[in-house]
C-alpha cells in the first residue's frame, strides 16, 4: 500500500510537508538526503494554500517565506529548491498534481521522485502518474513509512489501523470518481 523505491530523477516533489519551528518533517529530510547524494538535482516543495488560521503551528501570513528561510537554514541554496503553492479545491491531490505538473513540465523537468507519508504515497502516486502522462513526467515513489508510527506493527495501534483505513477508502473514492483511472491502479 506504500510504494518506496532507490530511484534517480531530475527532481523530487516533496508532498505534504510540515515545517515546525523546531522539528522538521521527515519528508524534508528524505528530500534533502536525495538532492546531497545526487539522485535529485532540486526540490519542489509543494504547499497547500490554506489561510494562515487552519495552520495551527505558524500565524504568518508569508508562509512561503517562512519555509523559503527554513530550507536555507538546512543548509539549502535557493537554486535548490522551488516553492509551489497549491489551492485547496477538490479534490485536493488531484488539483495539486495538477499544478505541480504543469509548473515544472514548463522547465523541461521528465522525472521526479514524489516524496509522500506512508500510506497516503498510493494514491497521491498514482495521481501523479496519471496526471504526467500528458507531460510527459515519470514518477517515481517513494513512501515515508517513518510517518506511520509505529513502523513495526502499525497494524496493532488503532492510530495506524485508522490510517490505513482512511487512505484505503480515498483511494477507492478516487478510483469510484474516476480521478485514477483503474488501468493504472494494479
Amino acid at each position: 500500500m506504500a510504494p518506496q523505491g532507490n530511484y534517480n530523477a531530475d527532481v523530487a516533489i516533496l508532498e505534504g510537508c510540515t515545517f515546525l519551528d523546531k522539528d522538521i518533517d521527515i519528508v524534508v529530510i528524505r528530500g534533502i538526503n536525495l538532492i546531497s547524494s545526487g539522485k535529485v538535482q532540486r526540490l519542489i516543495v509543494v504547499l497547500h494554500n490554506n489561510v494562515p488560521s487552519n495552520r495551527l503551528h505558524i500565524r504568518n501570513e508569508d508562509y512561503p517565506g517562512f519555509v523559503k528561510k527554513k530550507m536555507e537554514s538546512l543548509g539549502l541554496k535557493v537554486k535548490d529548491f522551488k516553492i509551489i503553492v497549491t489551492p485547496t479545491y477538490h479534490p485536493a491531490t488531484l488539483t495539486e498534481a495538477k499544478v505541480v505538473l504543469e509548473d515544472i513540465s514548463k522547465e523541461g523537468i521528465k522525472s521526479a521522485i514524489l516524496l509522500s507519508h506512508g500510506f497516503h504515497t498510493r494514491r497521491s502516486f498514482l495521481v501523479y502518474q496519471y496526471v504526467g502522462l500528458p507531460f510527459q513526467i515519470k514518477i517515481f515513489p517513494s513512501a515515508c513509512l517513518e510517518s506511520c508510527e509505529p513502523l513495526d506493527g502499525w497494524w496493532s495501534q488503532a492510530q495506524g489501523r485508522s490510517y490505513f483505513v482512511e487512505e484505503l477508502l480515498k483511494l477507492a473514492y478516487y478510483l469510484g470518481r474516476g480521478y485514477i483511472p483503474l488501468k493504472l491502479s494494479y
